[in-house]
C-alpha cells in the first residue's frame, strides 16, 4: 500500500479537547509509516506550555510548522497563511489535507484552490454532528472530499443534514495516549500531594468552573452523605474565570457545611493530571463542557477510574451502566443514591475501574484510530482516482 502524505491543519495555538487528539492522530499515522506534517496557530511567547506546537515537540512529532492559524475567521491572517500554504502544497505535494477545526477546512480549501488534489478531509469531533453554520454547509458542499466523525450518529445526521455522501464519512473514536494515563506507568506524585487523607473515599470532577457544568449535583450529593460517611471527600480538577471558584463552589460549598471535605487541585496538566486521576476512586461528570467528545471521561478509563455521568451526548456511548461505570440521572439524589451504593461495595467499584481501562485499551488506541483514518484516506483517493 502506498505510503501516504498528510498535512494536518489545526486552526489554534491552545492545547485543547480538539489539539490534542489532532497531534496524537498526527503522530501515530506517522509511526505507521506515513508522512505527516501539522500546521498549527501561533500562541504568545509567555504562555509555551498552553501552546500546540510546544505538546507536539515535546511527543516528538517531527515536522511542525507555526502559522497564525487562528481559531476564527480573520481576513488579514488568512491571506498571510494561504501565502504560506500554497508554496508548502507544492513542496510537500500531499495525498490528503486533514482539517481540525471550521476556519482549518477554510484555510485548506482557499489553498488547493480549483484542484482536485490533495483531497480534504474535515474531522468533527462533536456527537451530535457536524455544525450546521452558513461558512460550514458551504464548506461541505465545496471543499469535502471526506469527513471524519466520532459516532455513529455525528454520520447520520452529517448525510441527512448536509447531504454528504454516506461513504465518504467515517466513524474513527479519538484516541487517548493509553501510555500517559496506564495505571502501571510509574510517577512521583501521589494522594498525599493533593492533601487528601489516606483512606478517604475520593470522588473526583475534573471541569472547568462555571454554573452551567452544574458542580451543584457533586456538592449537593456530598451534602447529603456527609454526615454518614466522614471519609467522603471530592477532589476538584479546574479552573474557571475571576471570581467563579468564589461564586460557583466555595459559597455553595461553606452553605451546606462541606467547604472542608473539597480540595482544589486547580488546573493540572503533565503528571499532575495522571496524579489527579490515580488519588480519585471514581469520576463525576456532571455534564459535558465544550467538548463532545467527553475526552476527560476517555482520560478517566484509560487511568482505570470508573465514571458517573448522566445518559447526554456521547456519555452513553462511552460508559457501559453497571459494567464500565453508571449512568445517572442529572440530579443530585440519583447520584448520592450510586455513590452510597458504591461506597459499600468496593469489589463493585474495582470490577468497574478494570472494565473501563479494559474498555480504554480496546478503543482508545491513537495506533487503531490511526489505522482506521489511513484505511479511509487510501479508500477515498482509490474511490476518486
Amino acid at each position: 500500500m502506498k505510503q501516504l502524505k498528510i498535512l494536518h491543519l489545526l486552526s489554534n495555538w491552545k492545547w485543547t479537547e480538539v489539539s490534542e487528539p489532532a497531534v496524537e492522530l498526527a503522530l501515530a499515522q506517522e509511526q505507521l509509516g506515513a508522512d505527516i506534517e501539522l500546521v498549527c496557530g501561533r500562541g504568545p511567547a509567555d504562555r509555551a506550555k498552553r501552546r500546540v506546537d510546544y505538546h507536539a515537540h515535546k511527543k516528538k512529532l517531527n515536522s511542525i510548522h507555526v502559522l497564525d492559524m487562528p481559531k476564527h475567521l480573520k481576513i488579514l491572517s488568512a491571506i498571510r497563511d494561504c501565502a504560506t500554504l500554497r508554496p508548502m502544497l507544492k513542496r510537500f505535494t500531499p495525498d490528503v489535507i486533514h482539517c481540525h477545526k471550521k476556519n482549518a477546512q477554510l484555510m485548506g480549501v482557499l489553498s488547493r484552490g480549483v484542484s482536485k488534489r490533495p483531497l480534504i478531509v474535515r474531522g468533527c469531533y462533536d456527537s451530535e454532528g457536524p455544525p450546521r453554520d452558513i461558512r460550514s454547509r458551504l464548506m461541505y458542499k465545496l471543499g469535502t472530499d471526506g469527513m471524519v466523525v466520532i459516532n455513529e450518529r455525528s454520520r447520520q445526521k452529517a448525510v441527512a443534514r448536509h447531504g454528504i455522501p454516506f461513504e465518504t464519512v467515517q466513524v474513527v473514536e479519538p484516541g487517548i495516549d493509553l501510555d500517559r494515563f496506564s495505571p502501571q506507568r510509574h510517577i512521583s506524585e501521589n494522594r498525599a500531594s493533593f492533601g487528601l487523607k489516606q483512606d478517604a473515599f475520593v470522588v473526583g470532577v475534573v471541569t472547568r468552573i462555571r454554573a452551567s457544568r452544574r458542580l451543584d449535583i457533586p456538592l449537593n450529593a456530598l451534602h447529603a452523605l456527609a454526615s454518614a460517611y466522614p471519609q467522603l471527600q471530592m477532589l476538584l480538577v479546574g479552573r474557571g474565570r475571576e471570581g467563579a471558584v468564589e461564586n460557583v463552589l466555595a459559597k455553595p460549598a461553606r452553605t451546606l457545611n462541606i467547604f472542608d471535605r473539597i480540595v482544589l487541585a486547580g488546573y493540572c496538566e503533565e503528571d499532575r493530571l495522571v496524579a489527579a486521576y490515580r488519588a480519585m476512586d471514581l469520576l463525576v461528570y456532571p455534564i459535558p463542557g465544550s467538548d463532545k467528545s467527553c475526552r476527560t471521561v476517555r482520560e478517566a478509563m484509560a487511568a482505570g477510574v470508573p465514571v458517573i455521568a448522566p445518559a447526554i451526548g456521547f456519555l452513553p456511548e462511552l460508559i457501559e451502566d453497571h459494567s464500565s461505570g453508571r449512568l445517572m440521572e442529572l440530579a443530585w439524589e440519583s447520584l448520592a443514591k450510586i455513590l452510597e451504593e458504591l461506597i459499600l461495595d468496593n469489589a463493585q467499584l474495582l470490577e468497574m475501574g478494570h472494565k473501563s481501562l479494559q474498555t480504554a485499551i480496546r478503543r482508545f488506541s491513537p495506533v487503531l484510530q490511526a489505522e482506521r483514518t489511513l484505511d479511509f484516506y487510501h479508500k477515498l483517493l482509490v474511490d476518486t482516482a
